[in-house]
């Protein structure tokens, strides 16, 4: 696609240079480009021109039967799959989905009154789960699987395998992929892998604003998901998005046609850098294109101190825990980057070795369910007095921003070392 065309971009930037007297939202005039849906704007949930154009464009870069845009970041985009869902089995009402998720799953499963059985993944924090443990948890009354392509630390699920099973039962797969929009470079994104439906974060990995992302449906599920799809999406988002996002997501298309060499030499200084990296001591965990997961414990320190270490090099981590930094990338990364990380990590002195044991988290016991638990009476605690009190709320501390307990989950030791992991020092329980 050499003729890329960028209609909303372009929209926008004969629009400002009409220099007109803007009587019409948003109430801040100093930004041209800052719109409402006025006469040739298009509009998101009903788009019909240069909106639609641009989501054409998308769908043929990611190869999707339809993309849709979403200035709500991912999460949007998981409440309009899961939305989707019910509305597509409306009898059923269970999600089965790995228990790595983003809290946006949980939050939209109670919004929707779905509730959900749990699949364990192979280790803390790992969005890896098999094809068995996903057939073990799968009913007559599930409507859908949902599965974390790309974990915090770079672990990859096997979507392809999962694929096989959902098909073997008929059910759609869901896809949070919110990391992995760059996927549409090396040829292995959930959709060439068999999902449904996927989340991509544009924001987190492409050239694009904070809260871009794309929802997209594969040319194999069902025609209700494409038809439907806008009407759910409207359901879940502000009938004012932003245009600011939207220009980027139509300019990400660009990114995506014409500078795939720009992003191929990203991820080839990015694995040059892991080399030169543990050529020089440093112990790095086996993770995906785009970031670098360092087992920082082995460097003899905690993952929150070489991350405070790379900060006083003015290097800004994504993630920090108690064993592991990790730092993450976007295929338009200024090559300048990397020999500054490099130097940085030259200069921090290495130790003798710790070792802090993960927490072995298993799934607790259920006393309700999800929607109960979160509409119920509830107060706030201190976290050292909330062994078997019973969840009130979505308890995930962003970053990674992963439920460690699950409304209506009963509290034990285990749950409970985890969030003072994360420093988390209160919880909210039943009443």
């Amino acid at each position: 696609m050499n003729d890329i065309k960028t209609p909303i971009h372009d929209f926008l930037l004969r629009y400002g240079a009409k220099n007109p007297v803007r009587c019409h939202m948003p109430g801040g005039k100093e930004n041209p480009k800052d719109i409402t849906e006025i006469d040739g704007a298009d509009s998101l949930f009903e788009s019909s021109g240069i909106i639609k154009a641009s989501e054409d464009t998308a769908a043929a870069l990611f190869g999707s039967a339809k993309t849709l845009y979403s200035c709500g970041g991912s999460t949007l985009a998981i409440q309009t799959m899961l939305a989707l869902a019910k509305a597509y089995a409306p009898t059923k009402n269970r999600v089965a989905a790995s228990r790595y998720c983003h809290k946006s799953l949980v939050s939209a499963c109670i919004l929707l009154n779905l509730d959900i059985d749990w699949i364990e993944p192979d280790s803390f924090l790992s969005c890896r789960i098999t094809p068995r443990s996903l057939g073990s948890v799968i009913t007559d009354r599930t409507l859908c699987v949902f599965a974390q392509s790309i974990d915090y630390y770079g672990g990859q699920c096997d979507i392809a395998a999962l694929s096989q099973v959902c098909k073997a039962h008929a059910l759609p797969l869901l896809v949070d992929n919110a990391h992995g929009a760059y996927r549409v470079f090396t040829h292995d994104h959930p959709l060439l892998q068999g999902a449904d439906l996927t989340a991509d974060s544009a924001h987190k990995t492409l050239p694009c604003l904070t809260g871009g992302a794309y929802l997209h449906i594969s040319a194999a599920a069902p025609s209700f998901f494409t038809e439907r799809a806008k009407e759910m999406m409207s359901i879940f988002g502000s009938s004012s998005p932003s245009y600011l996002i939207l220009e980027s997501l139509d300019l990400c298309n660009r990114h995506i046609a014409l500078e795939r060499d720009k992003a191929e030499n990203t991820m080839y200084l990015i694995e040059r850098l892991k080399e030169n990296l543990s050529s020089i001591g440093t112990v790095l965990c086996q993770s995906d294109p785009m970031r670098i997961t360092v087992d920082a414990e082995k460097q003899g320190c905690s993952g929150f101190a070489l991350s405070q270490a790379l900060a006083e090099n003015n290097i800004i981590c994504e993630y920090a825990d108690q064993k592991y930094t990790v730092l993450l990338f976007s295929t338009a990364q200024p090559p300048a980057d990397f020999p500054k990380i490099l130097e940085a990590f030259k200069n921090i002195p290495k130790r003798t070795p710790i070792e802090t044991p993960l927490p072995a988290l298993s799934i607790p016991q259920k006393a309700m369910s999800l929607s109960q638990a979160v509409f119920s009476p509830s107060k706030e605690i201190s976290l050292d007095n909330a062994k078997d009190q019973i969840c009130g709320a979505i308890i995930a501390p962003c970053p990674p921003c992963v439920p460690v307990i699950m409304p209506g989950e009963v509290f034990t030791e285990k749950e409970i070392s985890a969030l003072k992991m994360w420093g988390v020092k209160k919880v909210r329980v039943l009443t």
